[in-house]
C-alpha cells in the first residue's frame, strides 16, 4: 500500500508515496468479497482555512482498488488537521478514524496486550 498527497491540482506523478498497511477490511464488490489491507489518501482540495476533501483508495493485496471515496474534513477536525506537521500522515489518519479502520500493526499492538490480560487473569 502507498500513500500519495497532493494539494490543489498539483501534478500527482511527482507525489512520493508511503506504504501505509491497514488491519483487513471485508469489501464487497460486483457480487465477491475481498480483503482491503492497503490504504491510499490523497488531498485533492484544501483551502487553507477551514476545509480540506481526501480522496481514499482501499486496496487488496494485489493491488487492486477495491473501494474508494471521498471524506470532507472541516471543523474540529480540519483545524488539527490543519495545526500539526506532516499532513500526508495527518490525512491518512483522519481517513482511517472516519473509516473505522486501523493500522495492521495497531491491530497486532491490541490483541497481544488482550492475551497478556487473559494470562494475568487466569
Amino acid at each position: 500500500m502507498g500513500m500519495a498527497f497532493s494539494l490543489n491540482a498539483q501534478d500527482s506523478s511527482n507525489v512520493k508515496t508511503k506504504k501505509r498497511p491497514i488491519d483487513k477490511v471485508k469489501i464487497w464488490k460486483d457480487g465477491k468479497m475481498y480483503d482491503a489491507d492497503d490504504i491510499n489518501v490523497i488531498c485533492v482540495y484544501d483551502d487553507f482555512e477551514s476545509s480540506a476533501k481526501l480522496y481514499y483508495e482501499l486496496k487488496d493485496s494485489t493491488g487492486m482498488i477495491v473501494t474508494s471515496g471521498n471524506i470532507e474534513i472541516n471543523g474540529a477536525d480540519y483545524l488539527d488537521y490543519a495545526s500539526k506537521p506532516n499532513h500526508p500522515d495527518r490525512a491518512v489518519i483522519l481517513t482511517m478514524k472516519y473509516l473505522n479502520i486501523q493500522t495492521r500493526a495497531a491491530r497486532q499492538s491490541i490483541q497481544q496486550k488482550v492475551a497478556v490480560a487473559k494470562v494475568s487473569t487466569n
